[in-house]
């Protein structure tokens, strides 16, 4: 990846400074898949002393190198051939676990003082896109909080460089199908003219006018004196935003609401928000319509049995079924919500339910789902994989006599579910707790991403 420094506090003639400005623009694209060491573009600062027109692009920008984008599918491994077609689950974090984003407010570290630069900034490239006919970005306050560390970095070291973390950066990590940055530096105020700067170097405008990027941060940073501004702009596409996603600049700077949240009670800091908003986007929970107009989701409500077997019916694609004309179980005749689900899931083996001892069966719809049960349900839908129970339970509260002992510890070996560290290094699975709707989507998005490689 190339990267150059310039010493800004050297620029103490404001001619000098206005004639590097334009040379002090740098851009690195990326795309899903990064090779590390590969030159993404190349730019050099103009020569000490050389005459150039204010709006002269002084800079070398060679051709952005785009890696390919990642296959939409991998091959199944061996032996999963009978497995059910599972959603795609993009990761959420570097290490394949699941993210919650804290109580934190995404953009609270944010520099108000530069609220004008980021509006110009935002709203001038998405001028330039319109003139384009391209769709706007949003603006999103995470990965904005990113791209001032990095401005505000290049103003304190007297540096100018690209960030070489700006894709692996935690907030980000394994969240995006295309990133790239641009910086540029100048000797005044603007923001809109920083974009110009872009705008008028070829390598930085293809960026600009790339309509695979749909969201962006822009990280400002200001030198006193002499006067210089430094401006970073991220761009993502993003199969998983981070929290603070808004429809402008000026939007977040209002204290407006998010774009892209499905659910009214569900925001970016909800534990599990991103697991809830990817099961939304499968189209496997569509959550409660309100009287206000207002879709909700509950996510501290535990999920009953009816709504599991929608759940899980859903999950795997609604596979063809039709319905019988009796039920499996004597408690849920024709007309039932989820009725065909219900019978679905009897069908292929994942809940007989409850033998009441009279020859008939009972499925219970509306009693909770325990954890336990919830284990069982999920090695029954990935198809009872072969799996060999530990000797020793990793649960100090499910012991190897546990009626659901295999499915609970294969739960944990496929990190699915792993517990509650009880602090002395021990870990509880709590079986007979029932399953809440933020967890369930939690666990199904687990089993997603264990499936999809």
């Amino acid at each position: 990846m190339h990267q150059f420094t310039a010493r800004l506090r050297s620029l103490q003639n404001p001619w000098t400074a206005r004639k590097a400005a334009a040379a002090l623009t740098c851009t690195v694209l990326l795309s899903a898949t990064f090779f590390v060491g590969g030159t993404a573009a190349s730019a050099a600062p103009g020569a000490a002393g050389t005459e150039t027109s204010d709006t002269a692009q002084v800079e070398q920008v060679g051709t952005p190198a785009i890696a390919p984008a990642p296959a939409s599918a991998e091959q199944p491994a061996a032996g999963t051939e009978g497995l059910p077609n599972f959603p795609a689950a993009p990761p959420l974090t570097a290490d394949g676990g699941p993210v919650t984003e804290g109580a934190a407010v995404a953009g609270g570290t944010i520099d108000r003082a530069n609220s004008q630069q980021i509006v110009d900034v935002f709203n001038a490239i998405n001028a330039f896109r319109a003139s384009k006919s391209l769709q706007p970005v949003t603006f999103n306050a995470t990965v904005s909080e990113m791209a001032e560390d990095w401005s505000d970095y290049m103003a304190s070291s007297g540096t100018f460089e690209h960030n070489p973390n700006y894709h692996t950066d935690p907030r980000v990590a394994d969240r995006w199908n295309w990133a790239a940055e641009i910086i540029a530096g100048r000797p005044d105020s603007s923001g809109a003219g920083l974009v110009d700067q872009w705008i008028a170097s070829p390598g930085h405008n293809a960026i600009l006018s790339d309509p695979n990027f749909t969201t962006i941060g822009i990280g400002i940073a200001r030198i006193a004196s002499p006067e210089y501004l430094l401006g970073t702009v991220n761009f993502f596409d993003f199969a998983v935003p981070p929290a603070g996603t808004y429809a402008t600049a000026q939007a977040f700077l209002n204290g407006g609401s998010e774009v892209g949240v499905p659910f009214a009670d569900v925001l970016s800091t909800t534990q599990f928000a991103d697991e809830i908003h990817w099961l939304a986007s499968q189209g496997i929970s569509n959550g409660w319509k309100e009287g206000n107009g207002t879709t909700t989701y509950r996510p501290v409500t535990p999920v009953n049995r009816d709504a599991m077997a929608a759940f899980m019916y859903r999950f795997v694609g609604e596979p063809p079924f039709n319905a019988p004309q009796y039920s499996w179980f004597a408690d849920i005749p024709p007309g039932t919500q989820f009725y065909k689900e219900i019978n679905w899931l009897a069908a292929y083996g994942i809940s007989g339910g409850w033998d009441e001892g009279n020859g008939q069966f009972t499925y219970r719809s509306l009693t909770p789902v325990n954890r336990d049960a919830m284990a069982a349900f999920l090695y029954r839908l990935s198809g009872k994989p072969a799996f060999t129970p530990p000797a020793t339970s990793p649960f100090v509260d499910v012991s190897t006599s546990n009626q659901f002992y295999k499915e609970i510890t294969w739960l944990a070996s496929m990190e699915i579910s792993t517990g509650w560290d009880e602090g002395n290094g021990k870990a509880s699975y709590r079986p007979l707790n029932s399953v809440n709707r933020d967890a369930m989507a939690a666990f199904m998005y687990r089993l997603a991403m264990a499936y999809s490689g």
